[in-house]
Order: structure tokens, then sequence, then C-alpha cells
């Protein structure tokens, strides 16, 4: 029954102190998922494609909220990814490193 009572208060401390990141506003300095450019976005949504040669069903994908041309570049990588087009693999992740500012993707661009 000790051991009982020792975890019950343990997991009450845990859960307690789970919650002081929003007590203390630490939250809130959170910039890499700023909303202060999302105004002159796209919204996010639904993407359906099917493979060159129709092997398989439809594949369908979520496009994440962005610009045009940022929401173009994933549709891109997604059909050359998805449909394992290996020819044009560094194309579409110059796609996403230049239209949409990812990084990442940066490294196979001359």
């Amino acid at each position: 029954m000790r051991k009982f009572f020792y975890l019950l208060f343990f997991s009450f401390l845990l859960m307690n102190t789970s919650c002081f990141e929003d007590l203390f506003g630490i939250e809130d300095d959170d910039e890499y998922y700023s909303d202060d450019d999302s105004s002159h976005s796209n919204a996010s949504y639904e993407f359906t494609y099917q493979c060159p040669g129709g092997y398989g069903s439809p594949f369908t994908v979520t496009i994440p909220a962005g610009s045009t041309q940022c929401q173009n570049a994933y549709e891109y990588f997604a059909k050359v990814y998805g449909c394992n087009d290996y020819d044009n693999f560094n194309e579409a992740n110059c796609k996403m490193c230049y239209d949409c500012g990812i990084q990442d993707y940066c490294t196979v661009c001359e």
C-alpha cells in the first residue's frame, strides 16, 4: 500500500510540473512556429495524384499551408518521391529548397 501511495504521489507531481510551461509563459517565445507570415499563405489541403503508368491506386497527401509556389513544390515533391521517380529526386529537393526555403533540401542543389 505504501508503494502505491508513492507511485500515486509521484505521478501527481509529474502531472503538475508538466503544466508549468503554460503557467510561466515559456511557450510564448516559440519563434519557429510564428504565425506572422501566415496571412500571406494559402490554407493546407489534400492533394491526390496517380503515378505514371497507372500502377497502384491514387495517393493522397496533405500539402501544408504556404505560398502557391511552395505548395506547388510540395506537390511535385510528393509525386516524385511517391512514384519513386529517382531521376528527378534532386530537382524535387531543389524546388523545396528554393521555393519553400527549407535548407535541409539544399545540399544537392548547385
